[in-house]
């Protein structure tokens, strides 16, 4: 019986650690950053995709994520994968941000408006 004990914990042991290393390994950290030092003419060479809406939010993308200049001072964000998984979601504030992302189409939702965004 102790041996039956101490089997079934190593084999929920060993099926806990590989799921954390798969989770670890599968996905990127997304970490949003401020972009202090943003140069648009390196960025253009590598851009798919470049957009500017009424409220003068702008986005671009390239493969490596989303570059959002925000004008305002408090903005909702939610970044949803095809699936409708939400891959980030936060308040930023002014300013221009990048969020890395893999390549594939996203809905972005800034101030609860939508926009398709297409990363290649």
């Amino acid at each position: 019986m102790k041996q039956l004990f101490l089997f079934i914990l190593l084999i929920v042991f060993t099926l806990s650690t590989l799921a954390q290393n798969k989770s670890t390994t599968d996905s990127r950290p997304l970490v949003v950053k401020p972009e202090s030092n943003w140069n648009k003419q390196e960025n253009e060479n590598n851009q798919n995709q470049q957009i500017t809406t009424a409220d003068g939010i702008s986005f671009s993308t390239n493969s490596e994520g989303i570059f959002i200049t925000l004008p305002t001072a408090s903005n909702s964000i939610k970044l949803f994968a095809l699936t409708g998984e939400i891959v980030w979601s936060g308040d930023l504030v002014q300013g221009r941000f990048f969020i890395p992302t893999r390549k594939g189409i996203y809905f972005l939702r800034i101030n609860n408006k939508s926009y398709k965004v297409v990363c290649k």
